[in-house]
């Protein structure tokens, strides 16, 4: 629908209560001047976090095994491409049990993912968030947190972004920020593309600072780079990270549920709503 800015969000009448997004990320609208309008921005916080975890690991193996290689050879149903990349891949792919994977944001999803990372593939979890988590969650994940994310990067097998698009984290992996891991190190990308900046990631891929990359999401989407589509060390999804249908039902379902919370029968606000993103802003107006 384009973004929700301040032209657009003025053009609603004074009766909207709420605006319920049945869907979880929220950068292409402005919730703060929907705040500042007395409408409430909520979001169905919780409902694909089984989904885009799952995405998130299979992310994470492919660019540790290298199956978009092997598919694109196996989908040429060349016998001589099928015999060439099968003795290759077994010279340049690791499993990743023992490598460090780094959470760069550590919210609901990523946690789901690091248990999973952790549990199934035996994978060491390392994190940095502007917030550090409770000691028990550390514990229980055993997660390692980091101070900053340069601290992070550096010591990273395997990068995954699951932070939310704003301006502290537009192009927050950039060209120093990969400069910055291992080499023959890997990223995944999950959260949004405009996170990781797509010509450095290029360049970091070319040279082969990284071996490989995954991105569910795209800097220009819906238009992926046709650099990084012809990479067969790049794993390309069409941001179907939270796309199953049990996700979307709870979405809808989450999106109906605010809004009962929150309109009256006659219009008037009844209530809070269970998943709110503009809270602080929400209630700043309130108070004024």
């Amino acid at each position: 629908m384009g973004q929700w800015d301040k032209e657009l969000i003025a053009c609603l009448p004074p009766s909207v209560r709420i605006f319920a997004s049945a869907g979880a990320g929220f950068n292409w609208a402005d919730v703060d001047i929907l705040a500042q309008h007395k409408i409430w921005y909520t979001n169905g916080a919780g409902a694909s976090d089984e989904a885009v975890s799952d995405t998130a690991l299979y992310m994470i193996l492919s660019v540790f095994r290298n199956f978009t290689r092997a598919q694109l050879a196996a989908r040429t149903a060349d016998p001589e491409i099928f015999t060439a990349t099968h003795k290759l891949i077994a010279t340049i792919s690791q499993n990743p049990r023992g490598h460090i994977l780094g959470v760069v944001g550590f919210g609901n999803i990523s946690r789901k993912l690091a248990y999973k990372a952790g549990t199934a593939l035996g994978m060491k979890i390392h994190y940095f968030d502007i917030v550090r988590a409770d000691s028990n969650v550390e514990k229980e994940l055993d997660a390692t947190y980091h101070e900053s994310l340069d601290e992070l990067l550096k010591i990273a097998d395997c990068v995954s972004l699951h932070t939310p698009l704003n301006s502290h984290t537009h192009n927050l992996i950039d060209e120093r920020a990969l400069g910055l891991m291992k080499p023959g190190s890997r990223i995944v990308n999950t959260a949004r593309g405009e996170v990781l900046h797509e010509d450095a990631l290029i360049n970091a891929l070319q040279s082969g600072h990284l071996s490989a990359a995954a991105l569910d999401v795209h800097y220009h989407e819906p238009q992926v780079s046709p650099v990084l589509a012809g990479m067969e060390n790049v794993t390309l999804t069409t941001h179907i990270g939270g796309g199953a249908l049990d996700t979307r039902i709870i979405f809808e379902l989450n999106a109906m549920r605010n809004i009962l919370a929150v309109v009256g029968e006659k219009g008037e606000f009844a209530g809070e709503p269970l998943t709110p993103v503009n809270r602080k802003a929400f209630e700043a107006v309130e108070t004024q």
